[in-house]
C-alpha cells in the first residue's frame, strides 16, 4: 500500500453496491469531483491513497465504507487462488481477506475477478461467483463464508478459458446469478441459464434457462427495472439475445435477437427503454455486418410483454464497454475507444467514432459531476465533458504499465480506479454525494390488490440431492401474472413424476431402493403448477457397469449430452462422443461435493481419430488424474491453468483401442497449521496385475477438503470409453 494525504473528504455515506452502481446505470448524483489527477500522488494531489498490491479486472463495489474486490491469491505458488478482499474504503487498508482454492477450471490465474463482488445493505452480506464457479455469501463485516455452493459441480456450470463468469445481482431476498450450464434430466443439453437462491440461506429458489446451444458464454450483468407496473430482470445472454425476466419467478417475458454469438456488453435500461451493443456477426440479412447498437421499447405485462424496437445502427463495434444515457443522449465508447452520441429517442448519430482516448476499450462509462469518467484497456484516462456539439475533453492522462478493464465507480465523494496493477482512490475536500438505493431505482409496481388471481406456483427448493429413504419437505409460494407474490391459499396439491420417490402432502420420501436417479415433483393450485427436481444418490460405494442402461444415471450432471452407452467389445460402455459442437472438453460429477476421503477408479479406453488421441481422466475431490494421449504422459493436477498449483506428471505411452485401469485417491491428514491433501493416482493395462507403487503422488497444503467424483475428457475428434467405475471410501492400506 502506498500512503497518501488523506484530504477529509466530506459526503454522504453513499454506497456503490452493485458494478453499475444503486441505479445500474453508470451514474450518481455527486457534485465536486476532480478534473485531474496525479497517480504519484503527493503535496496538493488528489490521490487520497494507492494500493500497488492490489490489481485485478474486477470493477470493485463499496458498502457502509469497506470496498470489496476480487483478487488473486499467493499467485505464481503452490497454494496459488482467489481471494475476496475487504478495505477501509476510506484510507485503503485492509479490514479482512477471505481465500478459497480454484478447481477443475481453464481460467487463468490472470483472469480471475472478470466478475464483481456484489454487496446487500439488507442483510450486509456480499456475494460473490469465484473463477471456478464456487457461488458463496460471505459476512461483509467480518469475512466470514456464511454458506456457499459449487454450481460447477452441482449444477454443470462452466468457467472458460476467457474467465467469463457472471454478476450476481440481488433482489429482495434473492440473490440471482447465471451461466453456461450443462446439466442433467431434460437440461442436459448447454444453456445460459439463471439460478436464485435465498440470499441468507442459499437454498434455491427458481431456474430458468434461456435458449438451448448457446454459441458463448456471456458476462453481461443484469439490471432490475419496473416498467408499465411490472418488475424485470433485464440482460444480455450467451445465445446473443437480450431478455426480460420477472426476478421473483423465472419466467420469461422478451427477448430480442442482437447477436448471432454471445452478449458481454450489459444492456442499458432507463425507464422503458433498453440500450444494448455487441461485436459480432448481426442476426438476419446483415449477418456479414459487424457490430450494432439498438434501442428498445419494453411495453406490456405479463404474457403480453413485449420489446419493439425503435431503432439500430449497424457497424458500431461496441461489445465490451456500457454506455451512459445523459440528457437523452446515448454516449458508447466502442471496442478501439471512439466516441458515439445517438439521440436515444429516434437512434440519430449526433457524433460517430471521435477519437479521443486510446485504442482499445473494456470498461464502462461512469457519469457523475456532470462529467463522463472513461478508463481504457491501455491505461489512459479521460475525463469528457457533454456539450451542444457532442463533448469536449476536459483532462485526459496515461498511466505506464497499467490497464483499466474494471470500470470506475464513485462512493461517499470518492473515485475509485482499479487497474490491473493498482487501486487508485481519487477525490478533494469539495465532493459531496447523495444516498442513493437499488431499491428505489426499481420504480413503482402495480399495486398487488388489482391482481389476486395465482397464476404462478413456485416450489422451494426447485433443486435439491438426498440419499434413499431422506425426506424434503417442501414450501410453496404462489404469485400473480406479473410475477407479485400472494399469500399461499391451502389446497396445494403434490404429485412425484419418476417413481424413485413418493410423497405426503408436502413431504417427499426417496425410496429405500432408489439409486442415481431423479424425480420430478409438480404442485398444483387450480390451473397454476409448479415444478421441483430432486436427485437421488445413495451413499459409497457406488460401482456402474452400464450394462442394464440405456443412457448415463439420470442423476449425473453434465453427463448425457455428451455420453452416451455402446457396445465397446461386447460389453456396454459409456462412450464420450465427438458429434456434437464445441463437445472437446467434458467434465461429468456423479454425486454431493460433500464427499471426502475416496477413490474412484475405471476402465478406460481411447480411440485415435485424425492422428489424435484424447485425455481421459478421472476427478476426486477437485483433483483430476488425466492420461493424456498426445502428450504419452498422465498427470495429477487440480487447476489446469495455473502452472505452479499443485500437480506432477509422468510420462505413460499408451495406446488407442486399448484398455486400462486407472485410479485416483485422496487423503486428507494433518500438518500445522493446516490440512494437508495426498492424492495418488495410478494407471496399467487392465489385463495386467495392479502395480503396488503409485505412478504420481502429490502432496497439497492448500487442499480441496471435499468436492463430488466425477470424469474428464478432452477430445476434438477421438471417442473415449469409459466401463466399470467404482467409487469407494477410503481403508487403510
Amino acid at each position: 500500500m502506498v500512503p497518501m494525504l488523506w484530504l477529509g473528504v466530506s459526503a454522504d455515506a453513499a454506497d456503490w453496491p452493485y458494478w453499475r452502481g444503486p441505479n445500474m446505470d453508470g451514474t450518481a448524483e455527486v457534485t465536486g469531483l476532480p478534473d485531474d489527477w496525479d497517480p504519484k500522488g503527493g503535496e496538493g494531489s488528489n490521490l487520497l491513497w494507492k494500493r500497488d498490491d492490489i490489481g485485478s479486472f474486477c470493477t470493485p463495489v463499496v458498502m457502509d465504507g469497506r470496498l470489496y474486490s476480487i483478487q488473486r491469491h499467493l499467485p505464481d505458488t503452490e497454494r496459488e487462488g482467489e481471494k475476496v478482499v475487504c478495505l477501509d474504503a476510506k484510507t485503503g487498508e485492509t479490514i479482512w481477506e477471505n481465500s478459497y482454492n480454484v478447481w477443475l477450471s481453464d481460467v487463468p490465474g490472470e483472469r480471475v475477478g472478470w466478475t464483481s463482488v456484489v454487496a446487500d445493505p439488507d442483510s450486509g452480506n456480499v456475494y460473490v461467483l469465484g473463477a471456478c464457479d464456487i457461488f458463496q455469501c460471505m459476512d461483509g463485516k467480518t469475512g466470514e463464508t456464511l454458506w456457499k455452493v459449487p454450481l460447477h459441480e452441482q449444477f454443470g456450470m462452466l468457467s472458460t478459458y476467457g474467465g467469463r463468469t457472471n454478476f450476481p445481482i440481488v433482489h429482495e431476498d434473492l440473490v440471482i446469478i447465471s451461466g453456461i450450464i450443462i446439466n442433467w434430466g431434460e437440461y442436459a443439453k448447454p444453456n445460459h441459464r439463471m439460478l436464485a437462491l435465498d440470499k441468507r440461506t442459499g437454498e434455491f429458489v427458481w431456474f430458468s434457462g434461456t435458449r438451448d446451444l448457446p454459441y458463448d458464454t456471456s458476462y453481461s450483468a443484469p439490471s432490475i427495472a419496473t416498467i408499465d407496473g411490472q418488475r424485470q430482470l433485464i440482460m444480455g445472454f450467451g445465445d446473443g439475445q437480450v431478455w426480460g425476466i420477472q426476478p421473483r419467478t423465472g419466467k420469461q417475458l422478451w427477448k430480442y435477437e442482437l447477436s448471432m454469438r454471445g452478449l458481454f456488453a450489459a444492456p442499458l435500461v432507463v425507464g422503458d427503454k433498453v440500450f444494448c451493443s455487441h461485436n459480432e456477426e448481426n442476426v438476419g440479412e446483415s449477418a456479414n455486418v459487424m457490430g450494432a447498437v439498438a434501442g428498445l421499447k419494453i411495453s406490456g405485462s405479463g404474457d403480453q410483454t413485449q420489446a419493439t424496437e425503435l431503432w439500430k445502427q449497424f457497424e458500431v463495434v461496441a461489445g465490451f464497454s456500457e454506455p451512459v444515457l445523459v440528457d437523452g443522449r446515448l454516449y458508447l465508447v466502442d471496442d478501439r475507444c471512439k466516441m458515439w452520441i445517438f439521440d436515444a429517442e429516434t437512434g440519430e448519430a449526433i457524433v460517430e467514432q471521435e477519437r479521443f482516448a486510446d485504442s482499445r476499450q473494456k470498461s464502462a462509462l461512469l457519469y457523475a459531476d456532470g462529467k463522463i469518467y472513461v478508463t481504457t484497456e491501455n491505461g489512459r484516462w479521460s475525463v469528457v465533458k457533454p456539450t451542444e456539439d457532442g463533448f469536449e475533453v476536459v483532462n485526459d492522462g496515461r498511466l505506464r504499465s497499467e490497464g483499466f478493464v474494471a470500470s470506475p465507480i464513485v462512493a461517499d465523494g470518492r473515485l475509485y480506479f482499479q487497474g490491473t496493477r493498482n487501486l487508485y482512490c481519487i477525490s478533494n475536500e469539495s465532493a459531496r454525494q447523495t444516498d442513493q438505493r437499488m431499491s428505489d431505482a426499481y420504480g413503482e409496481e402495480t399495486p398487488v390488490s388489482e391482481d389476486t388471481e395465482i397464476a404462478q406456483v413456485q416450489i422451494v427448493p426447485v433443486e435439491a440431492v438426498i440419499q434413499p429413504g431422506e425426506t424434503i419437505e417442501y414450501k410453496v409460494n404462489v404469485f400473480n401474472a406479473i410475477g407479485q407474490k400472494l399469500e399461499t391459499p391451502d389446497g396445494v396439491t403434490f404429485r412425484v413424476e419418476g417413481g424413485a420417490a413418493s410423497i405426503d402432502g408436502n413431504t417427499l420420501t426417496a425410496a429405500a431402493d432408489a439409486a442415481h436417479t431423479g424425480v420430478q415433483v409438480v404442485a398444483q393450485l387450480g390451473e397454476a403448477t409448479g415444478t421441483a427436481r430432486v436427485r437421488v444418490i445413495p451413499p459409497l460405494p457406488w460401482k456402474f457397469t452400464f450394462d442394464d442402461l440405456n443412457d448415463p444415471p439420470l442423476s449425473w450432471v453434465g453427463a448425457r449430452y455428451r455420453h452416451v452407452i455402446r457396445e465397446i467389445d461386447g460389453s456396454p460402455a459409456l462412450t464420450k462422443i465427438s458429434t456434437i459442437p464445441k463437445g472437446a472438453r467434458s467434465r461429468a460429477w456423479m454425486g454431493p461435493s460433500d464427499l471426502a476421503e475416496y477413490t474412484i477408479s475405471a476402465d478406460v479406453r481411447g480411440a485415435r481419430a485424425l492422428g489424435a488421441l484424447p485425455d481421459i481422466g478421472l476427478t476426486a475431490h477437485g483433483y483430476v488424474l488425466d492420461l493424456m494421449g498426445e502428450a504419452q504422459q498422465v498427470q495429477i493436477r487440480t487447476w489446469a491453468a495455473s502452472e505452479e498449483r499443485s500437480s506432477a506428471v509422468a510420462e505413460f505411452p499408451w495406446s488407442e483401442d486399448q484398455w486400462y485401469r486407472m485410479k485416483l485417491r485422496v487423503d486428507l491428514g494433518s500438518q500445522a497449521p493446516a490440512q494437508v491433501a495426498v492424492v495418488r493416482g495410478k494407471v496399467w493395462p487392465r489385463d495386467q496385475q495392479e502395480p503396488k507403487e503409485w505412478t504420481l503422488t502429490v502432496r497439497d497444503e492448500s487442499p480441496n477438503l471435499s468436492a463430488s467424483p466425477g470424469l474428464y475428457g478432452n477430445a476434438k475428434v477421438a471417442e473415449i470409453y469409459l466401463d466399470n467405475i467404482e467409487v469407494v471410501e477410503n481403508t487403510d492400506e
